[in-house]
């Protein structure tokens, strides 16, 4: 089976190991804020409060609750490897992120619309000189700036725990298709791989593979008589009346052709449409 290099995060990290713990903060985390949220959510006929902070508390109870139940998918998908689960996670707080974000835009705008009133005269507690109501609104700027940090940092941090998941899910896709691609053994002498030849053979030419031997060097009479191995006499050999290319010979092919030799003259007749007993 082939292998799948692991992928990383944060530089050394395996992404497994990041959707798990990703895992376990949702559903730990989602399930605080959403359990606090809902108890809030209680309470609002003893203790109400602007229709605005109504509704922005309930987005954020039901948002958190579904994250709370997406950390139960990715915590058992990243730990029997199933791709499913793991890509329902990765789903989820995607749509979980889009959530936040709608509902972090509509609390912050909610809140600097305008100071309210209520709070700022619980800060006063029964002051009134200026400079305690100078203080008190300052307060409220230094929260208001305080909560626009957290969302963003929220935010981003949701954003890149996406990636990590979304790189797990691919690293199991990966997975998968190395499991399923079968592995086919390689022959290590592998014949030789025919290209084809233009020029056509005899079969006495083909049976003996005349076509993979090398050509002879052409000698004239005159460097044969040198040649020790003669002894200054000369023979005649009929072999060596053809000239014969001299440059290096590379070794042919065995051609494609249907047509790769010619068949002897004894098997289709001597003339055409004569059959060879009556030749």
């Amino acid at each position: 089976m082939l292998t799948v290099e692991s992928r990383k995060f944060c530089c050394c990290l395996p992404v497994r190991l990041g959707v798990f713990v990703l895992a376990l903060l949702c559903m730990a985390g989602g399930s605080i804020v959403a359990t606090v949220g809902w108890m809030s959510v209680s309470q609002l006929k003893q203790h109400p409060v602007e229709i605005m902070d109504e509704i922005a508390l309930y987005i954020h109870a039901s948002i958190f609750t579904l994250l709370g139940v997406l950390g139960i998918f990715g915590f058992v998908g990243s730990l029997v490897k199933s791709r499913v689960m793991v890509i329902s996670f990765s789903v989820g707080i995607a749509i979980h992120l889009g959530l936040s974000i709608g509902s972090g835009i509509f609390t912050i705008y909610s809140v600097f619309k305008e100071a309210p009133q209520a709070a700022i005269d619980t800060c006063m507690d029964g002051k009134t000189d200026a400079e305690t109501l100078q203080m008190c609104k300052t307060g409220m700027n230094i929260v208001k700036g305080v909560m626009v940090a957290i969302y963003v940092i929220a935010w981003l941090i949701e954003l890149y725990a996406y990636f990590i998941v979304e790189r797990y899910s691919t690293q199991l896709e990966e997975e998968e298709i190395a499991r399923l691609t079968p592995i086919l053994p390689q022959s290590v002498n592998q014949g030789p791989v025919y290209i084809g030849y233009p020029q056509r053979f005899s079969y006495s030419q083909y049976s003996r593979r005349s076509y993979q031997e090398p050509r002879r060097p052409s000698y004239d009479k005159q460097e044969m008589s040198q040649d020790p191995q003669y002894n200054g006499q000369y023979q005649h050999d009929p072999r060596h009346d053809t000239n014969y290319d001299a440059q290096p010979h590379q070794q042919q092919q065995r051609p494609h052709s249907e047509y790769a030799f010619n068949l002897p003259q004894q098997a289709y007749g001597v003339n055409r449409g004569k059959d060879a007993g009556n030749a």
